[in-house]
């Protein structure tokens, strides 16, 4: 974590996710802002300080490192609103108020039509977002997909699966009474007069005041959670009130969540989405136990039948000497029986490519966005091509051999998703020539091509694609899947052809640079012959910057 500003937030290729409020708030705006950044394109950063909303930090709730396939430890920053304010010509606006300061004009998502009315994000500048309710117009799918990001923290839901044990399991009633988050006095009697005509049933009573904890466990069908901390007040007085909050901004609630509370809070959170809820408040922490309830995104260890989650050691840390080897193995190779060509637009969006690329008839194309000059040129030679993009309102270019799909890539077919398998259903494999794999997902290939099977993955000649968080190798997760999936094309494929693209530049990790994004064309084994490692330049003649208004990447300049 950093708590003071970075420049590198300001770099035109990122989303910054700005989560503040209490901490349903911040879930909402952090939930928004991956789906945005996925559908967008764009690296993604969490802006996520610490206040008298909320006292605990990202990494305090959230493993870090798995919160997404490319998130690591420096990309989430203790940063406030108003430590941006002065950096705002570089910054577009997309906010749901605007209460520090900003001249710069603000642009609020809440009543746009859909994805596809999104404001023009303007060129050269990062985006800032903060949205601390759902958008009404996103895909339940996304949603869901953000949600199952959420990586909590072993000791949360180890607590929490202490406290269900209490409870007997699923199946009880959850009823919410935390006092801060009701705009008026929570139907607490009520509540308690239900608990105690209802003897047979079993409850569990989500609180922020210990007395209200303390009256409810009295009663023999009441679980709490016992607390460490709790939510205490700023300054003396009503729980509600203007108040200063820790900013020096106006603030209406007299609260001071520190870190501990919060904490405290998410196991309640966990076991109130467990639950079948009572409707007391439209408060934002009820509505996200119930939508992490609806979307099937409770941390698989809360509900399993297996002894309480204990953290688990942590992985050896990543070697110079490994990121040098993996590098290593995607130098290309010499091809003996076959030559390189460029098929596509000089610029994004082509590939260099095996000459017999020309000769397929057979092309599955994941990730087109309103690029499609690949598909095009080969869809003109004869080629059947099968467009897949979720991201995308509908087919930017029609073509009578162009076979479109508003589905995206996973690892298994789920709600937009379909897994490698499922897209290969569409080709006819008995007059297949010479099949081509090209994709680019922003980051979905790797999770994608680790659930494809080998044998799947030989029955293209040809696979081609933007691999995205070298940048990331350092990182024990992620080092761990790319290392897998480059060992998986191994048994079927060689690299021919690298190629870094220059939009992200280059950046060092554990001493080695490394281009972040780098598009990668490997050939079956067997369909060509190969020799040892290519000594052509890398740029090659073939190859033209992805921005032109940057240098390409030289990686082997000596």
């Amino acid at each position: 974590m950093t708590s003071t500003f970075d420049a590198s937030l300001l770099d035109p290729a990122s989303l910054l996710i700005f989560c503040d409020g209490g901490f349903a708030n911040r879930v909402n705006s952090l939930v928004n802002g991956l789906v945005l950044a996925r559908h967008l394109g764009l690296q993604h950063k969490i802006l996520w300080p610490r206040n008298n909303r909320c006292g605990a930090g990202f990494g305090e709730i959230f493993a870090m490192p798995e919160l997404v396939h490319d998130l690591v430890h420096d990309v989430v920053h203790e940063v406030r609103l108003q430590d941006l304010v002065p950096h705002q010509s570089a910054l577009t606006l997309w906010l749901h108020e605007n209460d520090v300061g900003f001249t710069a004009p603000v642009a609020n998502l809440r009543s746009l039509a859909g994805l596809s009315s999104l404001p023009d994000a303007g060129a050269g500048r990062a985006i800032l977002f903060c949205e601390n309710a759902l958008l009404p117009w996103l895909a339940p799918a996304d949603l869901a997909w953000a949600l199952h990001r959420l990586q909590w923290r072993d000791h949360i839901v180890a607590n929490a699966r202490a406290v269900l044990g209490r409870l007997g399991g699923p199946g009880y009633i959850g009823i919410h009474l935390r006092a801060t988050d009701f705009t008026s006095p929570p139907p607490t009697e009520a509540m308690f007069a239900a608990v105690q005509r209802l003897a047979n049933g079993r409850f569990f009573v989500c609180s922020d005041d210990a007395a209200l904890e303390a009256r409810f466990a009295a009663e023999p069908n009441v679980v709490v959670h016992h607390k460490s901390a709790h939510v205490e007040k700023r300054v003396a007085g009503p729980w509600r009130g203007a108040v200063q909050d820790s900013d020096g901004l106006p603030y209406t609630s007299n609260i001071e969540r520190g870190a501990r509370s919060v904490v405290e809070a998410c196991v309640d959170l966990l076991l109130l989405a467990v639950s079948t809820p009572v409707r007391t408040s439209g408060s934002s922490f009820l509505a996200l136990a119930e939508r992490l309830k609806s979307a099937g995104a409770l941390p698989a260890a809360l509900l399993a039948g297996a002894p309480a989650v204990v953290p688990a050691a942590a992985p050896a840390a990543v070697t110079q000497q490994q990121v040098l080897d993996l590098l290593q193995g995607l130098r290309p190779r010499q091809m003996v029986t076959d030559h390189k060509l460029r098929i596509g637009a000089d610029g994004d969006g082509g590939y260099v490519m095996p000459s017999l690329a020309r000769q397929s008839n057979a092309v599955l194309s994941i990730g087109i966005g309103d690029q499609v000059s690949f598909d095009a040129e080969l869809a003109d030679l004869g080629a059947t091509v099968l467009q897949y993009d979720h991201t995308i309102p509908g087919q930017p270019m029609a073509h009578a051999n162009f076979r479109f799909h508003a589905l995206g890539w996973g690892p298994v077919d789920d709600g937009l998703l379909r897994c490698t398998r499922s897209m290969m259903a569409g080709i006819d494999w008995a007059q297949a020539r010479h099949a081509i794999l090209k994709f680019d997902t922003e980051g979905a290939e790797w999770d994608a091509l680790a659930h494809t099977a080998s044998a799947d993955l030989a029955r293209f000649d040809v696979i081609a694609g933007e691999f995205h968080g070298f940048h990331n190798l350092a990182v024990p997760s992620v080092y761990k899947r790319i290392r897998e999936v480059m060992d998986k094309l191994a048994l079927t494929h060689v690299p021919v052809h690298l190629h870094a693209n220059n939009a992200t530049g280059i950046r060092l990790v554990l001493g080695v640079p490394v281009p972040p994004l780098m598009e990668i064309t490997f050939v079956r084994k067997g369909v060509v012959v190969t020799a040892g490692p290519c000594n052509d330049p890398i740029p090659g003649p073939l190859d033209r910057p992805n921005m032109a208004d940057r240098p390409d990447i030289c990686l082997r300049p000596f």
